[in-house]
Parts: structure tokens; sequence; C-alpha cells
């Protein structure tokens, strides 16, 4: 087989593929795809069908397991492989964590000459599609993926990257490229080039769902700076507002949690939601009190008080000196 990984037991006998597929599984052939298969009493049938060859190579990964069974994979290449579930749960062991991977996971990134164990459960039919990415190839994506940097680092000092921790869940756009690679139908002529197309746009789409999941060292990543900014413009629009929007229906807004807003608050600012909000509104009320003649009393009205005298003492609160006495340090009056 010339896929870039072997395959044993845990007792170190290898599995050996033969290419082509047995009659009895004929079903299973992907039209334009080169097949391998291995049988065994002792755990099932594993199908292995290599999809394309050229800039990288990926294939799709049928164990058909009849016993409960254990797999040591070992890596033969210093680049990165990609895995994702396409059905069943299995079981991943790495330094001796066993981590669960089921349907539509990206579950898995693993670089330089990794050895792991995969794990079934119970029999039944499990599949997953796999991309090696040479790493001339990866350096290409270098600037259109923050996540990139990440990996060749962890590449370069022979780390392995697991993401089963991370739960991340293949979004529809990505769901919809592994379906169309995994379609049988297609014409042999076209089947090539397509799933070597199909093949790159997974790739894209996973470097950007990976870097949208990236963390900095605070511990957000994209999409919670995306989720902050959002909420900060939506906030800063209701500076003036008598009644600012609840933290609840902020969260709501964002499209997260209320606790996991104010994470991000604290991470990006120092400060709680309501903390920012106030520190905005009271710089531009500042800038009125020492920089415009606005009546003191239209301005307690413009930023939503009720009454002068809550303006007056939240000025005072935060500048320790009332708006009056602020505007006339201002030379204002």
């Amino acid at each position: 087989m010339t896929l870039p990984l072997s395959i044993t037991t845990l007792n170190g006998h290898a599995i050996l593929f033969a290419p082509g597929l047995p009659l009895a599984f004929t079903s299973f052939q992907l039209q334009g795809a080169t097949p391998y298969y291995a049988h065994s009493d002792s755990f099932g049938h594993l199908i292995y069908q290599q999809i394309t060859t050229e800039r990288y190579t990926a294939w799709v990964s049928h164990y058909i397991i009849t016993n409960p069974a254990d797999f040591r994979v070992t890596a033969n290449v210093s680049d990165l492989l990609m895995h994702y579930t396409v059905k069943g749960t299995m079981y991943y062991m790495l330094e001796d964590k066993e981590s669960p991977t089921s349907d539509h996971q990206l579950n898995i990134v693993i670089a330089d000459n990794l050895h792991h164990v995969i794990r079934f459960k119970s029999p039944g039919i499990y599949i997953a599609v796999n991309v090696h990415l040479p790493i001339v190839e990866l350096e290409e994506y270098t600037n259109s993926f923050p996540v990139v940097n990440p990996f060749l680092e962890k590449i370069e000092h022979g780390d392995a990257v697991t993401l089963l921790e991370q739960s991340m869940v293949a979004p529809e756009r990505l769901r919809n490229i592994i379906n169309d690679i995994m379609e049988r139908q297609l014409p042999s002529i076209a089947s090539e080039k397509y799933r070597e197309q199909k093949t790159g746009e997974l790739i894209i789409e996973s470097l950007d769902m990976l870097s949208r999941y990236l963390t900095d060292n605070n511990g957000l990543n994209a999409a919670d700076h995306e989720k902050g900014e959002r909420t900060e413009i939506h906030l800063l629009q209701h500076l003036q507002a008598s009644s600012p929007p609840t933290l609840k229906q902020l969260a709501k807004f964002a499209g997260t949690n209320e606790k996991k807003l104010e994470d991000i608050f604290r991470c990006r600012h120092g400060l709680t939601v309501y903390d920012f909000f106030q520190n905005a509104r009271m710089k531009i009320i500042y800038r009125k009190l020492t920089e415009t003649y606005t009546p003191l009393q239209d301005l307690a009205e413009e930023f939503g008080y009720t009454d002068y005298s809550s303006f007056s003492y939240a000025v005072k609160k935060r500048f320790a000196f009332s708006p009056r006495e602020l505007r006339k340090k201002s030379k204002l009056v």
C-alpha cells in the first residue's frame, strides 16, 4: 500500500493490504479510487481507498469490524495528517489517554512519525476521510490561515497536535465537501480530478475552521474576538440610551452565553461588559463637558439620566469632580 502510514495489531503483527476489493465488497468501491483490502477473522475487514496522489495524498477508510479491535497506526512521514470521522464512534489512544471521536468530527491532526492506537469497541461499520498534506504544500497557506504557523512549529519539534478535546464538529459546508468526496456514482474519467479538487477544498475549509478555533495567549479564538467586536460596536451604538442592553440580550446578540461574553470582555479589555459600557459612555460625557457648551441639564437628558442629581453623582464618582466643576476647570465658563 502506498499510503504514508502502516498498521499493525497491538502485538506487532503487520496488517497486510492487497490491491483491489473482493466481490462481496464492491459496493464500497469509489469510482476512480485505488482500493486496498485486508481481512482477519480476529477483527473483520479493512478497506483503504486512495482518492488522490497529486499535491497531497487522500484516502477513505472503511473499517468493517466484526470483533472489538485495536490497531497501532504509524505515520511514516514528517508532514501533516488530518483525520475526519464520517461515521461511527472510534477511540484514539495518545500518550495513554483515550479520546472518542464520532460522526462529522475533525478528530485529530498528527505530525512527525507519530505512533498511536485506534480502538473499536463494538462491531459495526466505521468510516473516515484522511488527508496527508506535505510541509511544502502546507507552507503555501501560511499567509492565509493563522493556524498554519503553529502546525509547522509542532511538526518541526516532532509534536502531536490533538484536537479531540475541543470537539471540533465539522460545519455543514465541510460536511458537504466530505459527502462529495464520498460520492460513488461519479464518472470514472472525471472522478479522480473531481476528488482532487474537493480534497483541496477540504484542506482550505479545514484550515479556515481550525484558524477560527486557534486561541491566543488569553485563550480566545478568532470567533471569540469577532463576537467581542460585534458586541462592542452594538454597545457603542447605545451609549445615549436610558436603558442599555442587558447582559442576557447582549449574549443572545453575540451568539454565546453570558459567562462566555463576560470572559471575552475581561480578556480583551480587562473589564466586565458593564464597565466597558460605562467607560465608553463616560469618555464621551467628559468630552462634552470639557469641549462643548451643551447645557448640563441637556447633557444629563441626552445620556438617559432621569434627573440631574443622578448624572452629577455618576460624573463625580468617575472623575472626582462634579459636571459644573469639570466645565469650570476646562475654562469653558
